[in-house]
């Protein structure tokens, strides 16, 4: 099943990247697999799957144990507390949520050297996590985040609950329009904008996102 539905996945980003000129190849998809098992990560990853994002860092952990470190690559896509940020760096190849300057002083100090994302509220809900979308203090932000050593690779949002294309595409266009002012202004790539799930990963490919992350669509119901 997972490979029947990557192969139509890639045939939707592929039309979506034709749309608005750009190439599929520069679109990855990562399988989110909280509550799967560690089994549904094997079958993710001979169906072509590279990256891998967990929610939750002990759930994460205990299926990368069993696995190995080395079978796929493994992201961290959820919230965490700062007493998580050991366990963190130690099993997640990257950490892709790193939402409030607390958990980035700690990562610091644990002189983690995993790449890094900075979550962002673009769609401004109460129930989102991140920094809020503002140039001048993201710019800050981020350049502190530098500072400390830390590898910032980019950004990441999750789109706004609503079944409105300009409502999904105008919270993923501002994460673009912000990643492009932080280049401008510190001088770095910030190549990944994590963007899109299930519901909206066309409107997020279609404003620029470099990593959709699927869960549903991709492996079906979570169990």
């Amino acid at each position: 099943m997972i490979d029947r539905n990557l192969e139509m996945i890639s045939e939707c980003i592929a039309g979506a990247c034709l749309d608005v000129g750009r190439c599929p190849a520069e679109v990855s998809v990562m399988a989110v697999t909280k509550t799967h098992t560690a089994q549904v990560i094997r079958e993710a990853v001979a169906a072509g799957i590279r990256l891998v994002g967990e929610n939750r860092v002990t759930e994460g952990g205990r299926k990368i144990g069993e696995l190995g470190r080395d079978f796929a690559e493994f992201h961290l896509i959820g919230p965490f507390h700062v007493s998580e940020a050991r366990q963190a760096v130690r099993d997640f190849h990257s950490i892709d949520s790193v939402d409030r300057m607390e958990v980035a002083v700690e990562l610091a100090r644990r002189k983690a050297g995993n790449p890094l994302l900075v979550e962002v509220n673009t769609s401004g809900e109460g129930t989102k996590k991140g920094f809020p979308p503002q140039p001048g203090l993201l710019t800050e932000a981020l350049g502190r985040m530098m500072e400390m050593g830390l590898d910032v690779g980019g950004l990441l949002t999750v789109g706004p609950l609503t079944s409105d294309e300009s409502g999904s595409r105008r919270a993923f266009a501002l994460l673009r329009e912000l990643r492009d002012g932080l280049r401008r202004s510190l001088g770095v790539p910030l190549g990944t904008l994590s963007m899109g799930m299930s519901d909206d990963y066309l409107h997020a490919v279609r404003e620029g996102a470099t990593t959709v992350r699927l869960g549903r669509v991709l492996l079906g119901a979570r169990r």
